[in-house]
């Protein structure tokens, strides 16, 4: 059941207060297990999420869905 998802495309987005590291080393062995395609480096936000961190996040967002748009 899990191989119907093989290949799909993920992104990620951690914020933390100190470190994000085993947060993305989590989330990116259970992504190489069910073989998912990363679209991007993981987005990290440490401590307070400013407009900067705000701004990337809709980046992310507006990449992920355009990712996501058929080939017309």
């Amino acid at each position: 059941m899990l191989e119907t998802t093989a290949g799909r495309p993920y992104a990620l987005y951690v914020h933390g207060n100190s470190d994000t590291t085993g947060a993305i080393r989590g989330v990116e062995t259970i992504a190489t297990g069910l073989k998912w395609k990363r679209l991007r480096e993981p987005l990290t936000v440490i401590g307070e999420a400013d407009a900067t961190a705000r701004e990337a996040c809709w980046e992310l967002g507006a990449m992920i869905a355009a990712s996501l748009m058929p080939d017309v």
